[in-house]
């Protein structure tokens, strides 16, 4: 039976901007992978009383409270001091246990001042508030967990709980805890991960260690494990589209700055009206040669031409007839033909843009437009705080693998059409991109390529091999190479079963995607697009758009293993006021890169069943925005 828990954290900081907090879903995550149920989560500043009032609601609707943050040595950190008077019964040796596992990886634990103790029936743990601390101290006593709570609502005595904590220690030995998505068992029956470097080719695993992970969880997974990059001042003249807006953005100046005139004409007093007048001289943008009118005068005018004092209106050239001109061919005297109102053909000092204002909110996205940019540059505004820009490398391996380039292939090779691909979607998601080649199907150049793109990259994008040939390399490469952590390897989705997601030490991280074309640019826009999004500051509800439309033309048989993601094109049809998806390419094979040639979406195809076998034009489907759609 799953075990209800909640999760607190604390932090100024998260309290502030919660997408700062890493701990939190890194802890759910955990939880919820070894039987726990979260049920109540939620972020509070470094307040005694905020973090005691929460526990002590929470008591009453969780088994299990982890609280994250607080624990450190600073006189802010006040997590120990909120819990230790609610406790009812201390549990010192869950704290040891925490500390000692965590001095094995770190001696810096020593300095995290964690506790743990029961209020009422409820077991409660402080923890570190990092991501990589908090959940490296749970795990050392996440197997004693359920025995703890268990203990904690048996009452006074608790020696029926023994035999049945005796037999969950022995089957917790035959599975591991570790919350990932590797089938330890399996490991360890065996002796072997997918592969050794170096090692035979019979000593491959038949069978993939990775569990299949269902594509939402997958999705969570990602996000988890990326990070928003740090916000950065950027002059105006440098913003490029899909740059976040980082805080608000207000206007320095009012626009105009000063009365401006919206036509060629005269400035005048309004009260004057039709008549005969002098010229006094002219006002041209950038240079006003007369300060102030006088009544019986009028001043010409050009548009956005400051308004000199004293007049109040502007009569458009057209209304106006010139009596006479001196040798030079100055105007000296017009006559004004119509009446004018004060204020008319004048825009009045922050008519556009009043000073102050907000321009644009944190989380706006800079479009390619040009509208935002512009707008910033005539407000006074020199520079905006965006979030960084993304840099990511591109790799594909395979030795059969030539580049687009080439003027001819010989027999057995393939043009790399993934590379291209992955690198022109990067860069419409306004990444800065490296691009590191082809590289062979050889351990060593794989891991030296990749190691010296981490130095200067956030992540890296591969295509090509994770399968389970003898020369798919990638993963072993990755785990043994370069120390990084397989978060999972197989997606319950079709096409690109394979793909790969790991994270590598100084939060970076790998996306290896399938080989075939059509399998790598799905998974690109299913995993790597919403991870570059989060990274450069896109709001969670805008990370992977989804919308609902009518499917056109002929049915779609559904997979009864994977939901299937089906290349296709969305368009609004103004008749039928309705989204529309129809399937570009009949061919949907993972190999065919010409079923992604001007598709905007992935058709969300659903599992089939006995009750469903397909997908009929005219039914609902959900369909995944992949590129701006069409209208008709």
């Amino acid at each position: 039976m799953s075990l209800t828990a909640g999760i607190l954290t604390v932090s100024d900081k998260c309290s502030k901007d919660p997408l700062q907090d890493t701990s939190g879903p890194a802890l759910r995550q955990l939880l919820e992978s070894n039987n726990f149920t979260v049920t109540q989560t939620l972020i509070v500043a470094d307040e005694k009383p905020q973090i005691a009032k929460t526990v002590t609601e929470w008591v009453d609707k969780c088994q299990l409270i982890v609280v994250s943050g607080g624990t450190g040595l600073s006189s802010g950190d006040v997590t120990v001091e909120a819990l230790d008077p609610l406790f009812t019964k201390k549990l010192p040796s869950l704290a040891i246990a925490m500390v000692m596992g965590s001095l094995k990886i770190t001696p810096m634990a020593a300095l995290s001042q964690v506790t743990a103790g029961i209020i009422n029936h409820s077991v409660v743990v402080a923890v570190p508030g990092s991501k990589k601390g908090s959940t490296e101290n749970l795990q050392q006593i996440l197997g004693v967990l359920p025995h703890a709570v268990a203990t904690a609502n048996a009452g006074r005595s608790t020696r029926h709980l023994h035999p049945q904590q005796q037999q969950q220690q022995q089957q917790q030995q035959q599975v591991g805890l570790c919350g990932c998505s590797r089938v330890d068992d399996l490991e360890a029956a065996s002796g072997v991960v997918e592969k050794q470097l170096g090692g035979p080719v019979a000593g491959r695993a038949r069978k993939s260690p990775y569990q299949m992970v269902p594509v939402d969880k997958a999705l969570a997974f990602v996000l988890d494990n990326v990070q928003r990059l740090p916000a950065v001042n950027v002059q105006v003249n440098e913003i490029r589209p899909n740059m976040v807006v980082a805080a608000p953005v207000v206007a320095q100046e009012p626009v105009p700055a000063y009365p401006a005139s919206v036509m060629d004409g005269y400035a005048m007093i309004a009260s004057d009206g039709p008549g005969d007048y002098r010229v006094l001289g002219a006002s041209t943008a950038g240079s006003c040669e007369v300060s102030a009118v006088s009544s019986g005068c009028i001043v010409r005018v050009a548009t956005g031409a400051p308004i000199p004092s004293g007049a109040d209106a502007v009569v458009m050239v057209e209304d106006t007839q010139l009596l006479e001109a001196d040798s030079d061919g100055e105007e000296v005297r017009v006559r004004v033909l119509a009446p004018v109102s004060p204020g008319l053909h004048i825009r009045p000092v922050g008519y556009d843009v009043r000073q102050g204002v907000e321009l644009l909110a944190a989380g706006a996205v800079i479009s390619g437009v040009g509208g935002e940019a512009g707008t910033l540059a005539v407000s006074g505004n020199h520079e905006v705080m965006v979030y960084g820009t993304p840099r990511i490398a591109v790799m594909s391996s395979g030795d059969e693998l030539v580049d687009a380039s080439e003027k001819s292939l010989t027999e057995g090779q393939v043009r790399d059409s993934n590379r291209p691909a992955l690198l022109c979607a990067l860069r419409a998601l306004g990444c800065d991109t490296v691009d590191l080649g082809i590289v062979s199907d050889d351990p060593g150049k794989l891991a030296d390529t990749m190691a010296n793109a981490l130095k200067t990259c956030h992540g890296i994008v591969t295509s090509g091999g994770v399968s389970m040939g003898e020369r798919d390399w990638l993963r072993p490469v990755i785990e043994q190479r370069l120390q990084g952590k397989i978060v999972f390897g197989r997606v319950m989705m079709k096409p690109a079963k394979p793909t790969t997601f790991a994270t590598i030490p100084n939060n970076r991280f790998v996306f290896a995607l399938p080989g075939n074309p059509a399998s790598a640019v799905v998974a690109f826009h299913m995993f790597v697009a919403p991870a570059i999004r989060k990274m450069a500051g896109y709001q969670v509800d805008k990370l992977q758009p989804i919308i609902s439309a009518v499917l056109c033309g002929p049915e779609l048989v559904l997979d009864t293993v994977r939901p299937e993601y089906a290349r296709a094109r969305i368009c609004w049809n103004m008749g039928l006021q309705t989204w529309q998806a129809t399937v570009l390419d009949s061919r949907q094979q993972s190999s065919r890169m010409a079923s992604m040639a001007d598709a905007n979406a992935l058709i969300c195809l659903p599992i089939g069943s006995a009750h469903r076998r397909v997908v009929r034009d005219g039914d609902r489907v959900s369909v995944l925005v992949i590129a701006p759609p069409a209208f008709t």
